[in-house]
This record gives structure tokens, C-alpha cells and sequence, in this order.
């Protein structure tokens, strides 16, 4: 397979516009998607809007039912989502239960669930995963042996939300402490998909300790089409002196090519293997100088919206075209010759302590801002 094919034909000329359904839609869509699906080719009809913003209170499996039956009435032609938590799981149910095109609901919950993940990625990939421990939601460890210093996060994460450091088990007590409402309340939809797609019977109440990883931080970003894997970019993350925070991202990244070529590999080999298809992807590795070692920290099942205008203007391709294209069932360009920059940034607008908001952009200044940015 060649991961590093980089297609620059046009898209196949449709006859008529695809009604494409996008399901819990974010900022990043709003922003985004307006420019890129173009009058004559897409329709997107938003479904599912501030679903993510209360997921304890979400009956996934309702949602589900309800959607497959608007949308097969409404004969929507494709299904998809660029939100993690709920909206790539559901998204995904419903285009397999509508026959179009859409990664295996497993599949999803493969990846997002970490501790499956990484026993996946560790049947295929042992050099990659680093040693863990799985913790119930007490802290008690239930599989392997915790060792300190350790890197703690749920098995079910969300935007690195109680991922941290522990160096001792007083830190891990604060932690478990902390996490409580996460794993109980938070979890509760994810734990019903699991359920009814899935045997698995360790659920999202659970933490995940592994050995702290170290190097460069990258994303690396792809496709898969009718089984072919697509690689999109490769971005470098970087942090913050003396954090996990990210300050920005930029891209392409600046890594040794043939460093970006093995991990390349890794995530078409670890997508193959757990039988993804018809979806994008996204996932973060640390290279570490010192070994040269690649190690993955998390495979995310889904774009990674915040890199939509970075790739647009390095690879000519904005990586929402390439989600549209996917839904719709058309073989997706990752790249064209006529991209307007040759490098990219997006920065992460961050403070480190609490602060009063005193007054707040308006929808105009906004939007004049987004056209400057252009």
C-alpha cells in the first residue's frame, strides 16, 4: 500500500448536489464548512446542534433511531461528523444503518476506547505502545503493575481533560478525586454505545496509567477510502516551556522525512488493522531523539477540525472538502498543486489563570476577523 500517494485529478463531476447530514456540530464546522461546500455540489443539513455540550443527559441510542428515520425519509446521501464526543460514534451508527459510507461504529469505539486501543496497537505495533496499568475508578489497579512516575488519563478522554502527570500516590489520589463526576456521569452514552456495539466489558469508568512518554509531538493526519489509506500531513505540536499545553501548531512538520515516513506507516498499518474505512483520522505520536523511538499516544477516529485551514493552505485541499467527499462516496484529493503557502500556524489563545470576561467580540467583528485571516 502507498501511504504517501498524494492524488491531484479533480473530483469526479457529480449530476446532482449530495445532501450530506453533519451530525453535532462545532465552532470549528460553523467556520469552516460555509466556503468549502460549494453551492451545486454539497447541502449540508446541520443535526444534532449543542448535543456535545451536555452528553451526561444524551440518549445516544434514541438519537440513532431518530435520525435513521428522518434521513432515510429525507434520502440524505452521506453522514458526518468532525465532533469526538458524541458525534463521530453516532454519526458513524447511522450511516451503517443507512448504508452509506462511514467507518464501522466498532471500529470508532476501538479507538476511544484507550485501553482497547492499546491493546490493539500492541498486537500489531508493540514497539510503539508504551507500558500501562488500567485503574478503576477508585485508583485499584485492575490489569498490569503501576509504576510511578505515570501519566494517568481516562480511558475515555476528551480533549486531554484530567490527562496528567502523577508522580506519587498522593497526586493519583487527587486525580481519582477529581475524576469522579467524568467517570460516572460523563461516560454514560459512551458506556450504552459500548454496549450494544461492542462486547467489551470494560467500560468508560475506567483510568489508564502509562509510562510517561517524551520527544517531539506530532499529529499525523489521514484517510481511508474503500480501503485505501491517504496521508494527509503531519503537523508539529508544540507546548508550552514546561507543560502539556499546546501553544501552536505548525505545519509540515519539521521532522527528519524519513522519521515522517516511518510514521506514516505506523498509522496506515494500526487503520488497516482495525478494519477502518470511509472516514478520516487523526493520530498523535512522540518521536524521541534520543532512541529514535515512535512511540502513539492516542488514534482519534475522526479530522481534526483545527487543522482544516492549515491544510488548505499548505496542501491546496481543506480537509472538510476531503470529509464532504468521503460521505458523499467520491474518491477524496488530499493535495493540489496550486496551494497558496508553502508553511502555516494556527496558534492556541491560552491563559494560565482565572480571569473576568468583560465584554466579548461581536458576530460582525468576528466575521471580519475570520476574512482577514483568510
Amino acid at each position: 500500500m502507498d501511504t504517501q500517494r498524494m492524488p491531484t485529478i479533480a473530483h469526479a463531476i457529480t449530476l446532482k448536489t449530495k445532501s450530506i447530514a453533519l451530525i453535532c456540530p462545532t465552532m470549528w464546522d460553523e467556520a469552516e464548512l460555509p466556503h468549502i461546500a460549494r453551492p451545486g455540489r454539497y447541502k449540508v443539513r446541520y443535526y444534532g446542534t449543542d448535543v456535545s455540550e451536555h452528553p451526561e443527559d444524551f440518549d445516544a441510542l434514541a438519537f440513532i433511531d431518530e435520525a435513521v428515520d428522518e434521513f432515510r425519509e429525507a434520502k440524505i446521501d452521506g453522514v458526518m461528523a468532525s465532533d469526538d464526543y458524541p458525534g463521530c460514534i453516532v454519526a458513524a451508527a447511522i450511516a451503517s444503518r443507512l448504508n452509506l459510507p462511514g467507518p464501522d461504529p466498532e471500529a470508532i469505539l476501538l479507538c476511544q476506547h484507550k485501553y482497547y486501543s492499546r491493546l490493539a496497537q500492541r498486537d500489531v505495533l508493540p514497539e510503539a505502545v508504551p507500558p500501562l496499568a488500567l485503574l478503576r475508578a477508585d485508583g485499584s489497579v485492575v490489569i498490569g503493575e503501576l509504576i510511578f512516575p505515570t501519566f494517568v488519563k481516562p480511558v475515555k478522554s476528551f480533549f486531554s481533560v484530567l490527562a496528567e502527570r502523577v508522580e506519587n500516590a498522593d497526586e493519583l489520589a487527587q486525580i481519582v478525586s477529581r475524576s469522579q463526576p467524568h467517570l460516572q456521569e460523563f461516560v454514560k452514552p459512551f458506556n450504552a454505545l459500548l454496549r450494544h456495539f461492542t462486547d467489551y466489558p470494560i467500560d468508560g469508568g475506567h483510568l489508564l496509567a502509562e509510562m510517561p512518554l517524551q520527544g517531539s509531538q506530532v499529529t499525523v493526519e489521514g484517510c481511508v477510502f474503500k480501503g485505501e489509506v491517504l496521508i494527509i500531513g503531519i503537523t508539529d505540536s508544540i507546548m508550552h516551556p514546561g507543560t502539556i499545553s499546546f501553544a501552536r501548531f505548525e505545519y509540515p512538520s519539521a521532522l527528519d522525512l524519513g522519521i515522517q515516513k516511518r510514521m506514516s506507516r505506523i498509522a496506515a498499518r494500526f487503520m488497516s488493522s482495525i478494519g477502518f474505512d470511509n472516514g478520516l483520522f487523526n493520530i498523535e505520536m512522540f518521536h524521541d531523539p534520543s532512541s529514535d523511538a515512535i512511540h502513539l499516544i492516542e488514534v482519534n477516529p475522526r479530522m481534526c477540525p483545527q487543522f482544516a485551514d492549515l491544510m488548505e493552505k499548505v496542501n491546496g485541499v481543506n480537509t472538510y472538502e476531503i470529509a464532504l467527499a468521503i460521505a458523499a462516496g467520491v474518491r477524496p484529493v488530499v493535495r493540489r498543486r496550486d496551494a497558496a503557502y508553502t508553511a502555516a500556524v494556527s496558534y492556541v489563545l491560552r491563559l494560565f489563570e482565572d480571569k473576568i470576561v468583560r465584554k466579548v467580540p461581536s458576530v460582525d467583528e468576528l466575521h471580519d476577523l475570520a476574512i482577514k485571516c483568510k
